[in-house]
């Protein structure tokens, strides 16, 4: 890790010299002709000048007269009025410019070398030199900075390990943006961690009490067959079976409702078809209510709801069980849209649930026909994690609401709480309030 971050870093600092110092060089290349090119047209005009006044007041012009002016590390060639001319000097090996002097006829052409200004080489080397201390400022950097964010990663690799522990002390911050968003992750996944850790424990206290009682009455059941069997009462030891066999029926039912509470925490944000999943489990449960000589009637316009197709179906499976075994008459079915929330309210034609009971209907352990008394408890828990409730809003006759979001625009204001649901009492529905308040009413498992 400290080895990629120095090689990023390092890389990154040469790229950007060399993308600063390839257009330095460039314009310092221009500059420097430009300065030699002035240079040299000022030196011409100064000797074309010069050989002009020499003219002019009857001194020599000839070559060795001139020599003492004009000869110079570069090529100067004068051109006198009557045509003739003279050099000095010599054509310069190096890069050159030339410059372009005239006076009173007189015209001179000198070629400056480069060099005799500003070495580009010079130049060249100053900025690779430049370079290099940039090079060796950013390694240094470089490993500094490696040191410090490899001391940090293993610091939050030891607090994920920490955590993944069962210790859910917070994680540390380091002043560091990124790395303390890092450290808040670890955070939140202590806080998921410490969930899970409490439906774990809640699941196993679940199971030990639901379990005690069904494991018990089999115990004593089976001691019974033994005793009878000892008898020689094989009627008796025949019934004691049966009642084992209803005991373990019933065992498997409390073991089915725990891991459903127990998988709560995988239900994600999916989208379900609401009029499908109900046209479904009408068609799955309408034989069962015709075996007694009733009805199910549902009424469902097309509306999408938060939540997985599995989850709505155990909810309302549940509530169809219990219109089922509890109810009479026909169980009605009806959707309803209220300012974005969907309603679903089933209802039966029973002769509804009586107030002590109603008080804790939802409440675990609470049975009012010898079942687990977990059904009711756990679709509250499956819709409250949906983001919804569960209620009974009217206790005759039974009808239970259930407050889904719909999954459009006004998503976002339910979310946030501004909508109203339907508040009850034990006689039925007596006024509204924020769905971000607890929904009063009777909740409890018949």
């Amino acid at each position: 890790m400290r080895r990629r971050i120095i090689f990023t870093i390092v890389t990154t600092v040469f790229i950007t010299a060399l993308l600063i110092a390839i257009p330095l060089l460039g314009y310092s290349n221009y500059g420097i002709r430009q300065k030699a090119r002035a240079f040299a047209a000022a030196e011409a005009q100064y000797d074309a000048q010069l050989v002009d006044y020499r003219i002019k007041a009857r001194l020599p012009v000839d070559k060795e007269s001139l020599g003492p002016y004009l000869e110079r590390q570069r090529l100067t060639v004068v051109t006198f009025p009557t045509g003739q001319t003279l050099t000095f000097g010599s054509q310069p090996q190096t890069s050159s410019e030339e410059g372009v002097g005239q006076s009173g006829g007189v015209r001179v052409v000198v070629t400056e070398p480069i060099d005799s200004i500003v070495s580009l080489a010079a130049v060249a080397s100053k900025i690779s030199g430049i370079i290099i201390f940039a090079l060796l400022i950013g390694f240094l950097i470089a490993i500094r900075r490696s040191r410090i964010l490899t001391t940090v990663l293993v610091d939050l690799a030891e607090d994920a390990a920490r955590i993944g522990s069962g210790d859910l002390r917070p994680a540390r911050r380091y002043g560091m943006a990124d790395l303390d968003q890092v450290a808040d992750s670890l955070d939140a996944s202590s806080v998921r961690v410490a969930e899970l850790l409490r439906a774990e424990r809640g699941l196993v206290a679940d199971v030990t009490h639901q379990l005690r009682t069904p494991l018990t009455a089999i115990e004593l059941q089976l001691d019974e067959v033994i005793d009878a069997a000892n008898r020689s009462d094989y009627a008796s030891a025949r019934l004691g079976v049966n009642a084992a066999r209803e005991q373990i029926d019933r065992l498997r039912d409390v073991i089915s409702d725990l891991l459903i509470a127990a998988r709560q925490s995988e239900i994600g944000e999916a989208e379900t078809d609401l009029s499908f999943v109900l046209s479904q489990l009408e068609a799955e449960w309408r034989p069962l209510f015709a075996r007694v000589d009733r009805s199910i009637e549902v009424s469902a316009p097309a509306v999408t709801v938060r939540g997985g197709d599995g989850p709505l179906r155990q909810i309302v499976a549940t509530l169809f069980d219990n219109a089922l075994v509890h109810g009479k008459g026909t169980v009605s079915v009806r959707v309803r849209d209220t300012a974005g929330l969907v309603v679903v309210e089933i209802s039966d034609e029973g002769y509804g649930i009586t107030p002590d009971l109603a008080k804790s209907m939802f409440e675990r352990n609470i049975s009012g026909g010898g079942s687990s008394g977990l059904g009711l408890s756990v679709a509250r828990a499956l819709i409250e994690n949906l983001g919804g409730r569960l209620e009974l809003v009217n206790t005759r006759p039974t009808t239970f609401a259930l407050f889904l979001i719909q999954r459009d625009q006004d998503a976002k204001d339910l979310e946030s709480g501004n909508h109203t649901v339907v508040e009850v009492s034990e006689g039925g529905v007596e006024s509204s309030a924020s769905a971000a308040s607890t929904v009063s009413g009777n909740t409890q498992r018949r």
